[in-house]
């Protein structure tokens, strides 16, 4: 699935990943590829953004890279306060 995260209309980061965690008022929830659509408020947390592809010197604040050499894994931390989702179509539109 292709993923973007969108801050104040300008896009701060986009891959594309198979696995996405988020911070709900109810707990935690997942998407996976060829999820159903859907539109949910996001709650402050740590997004976690699972992927296959490598990502070398990326540098922001907000967003902690990490790669698993074991399962040649990257999983992205990005820290939010609250935002918005979009999943359609396999594009997961993520708006803080």
């Amino acid at each position: 699935m292709k993923i973007l995260i969108l801050k104040k209309e300008k896009t701060l980061f986009e891959i594309e990943g198979y696995a996405v965690f988020f911070p709900s008022s109810k707990g935690k929830f997942e998407i996976l590829n060829n999820h159903c659509s859907m539109i949910s408020m996001i709650s402050s947390g740590i997004i976690k953004i699972y992927s296959s592809f490598f990502i070398k010197n990326y540098q922001n604040s907000d967003i902690n890279i990490s790669y698993n050499n074991i399962n040649n894994t990257t999983i992205i931390k990005v820290k939010i306060n609250y935002g918005f989702l979009n999943f359609k179509k396999n594009i997961l539109t993520i708006l803080l």
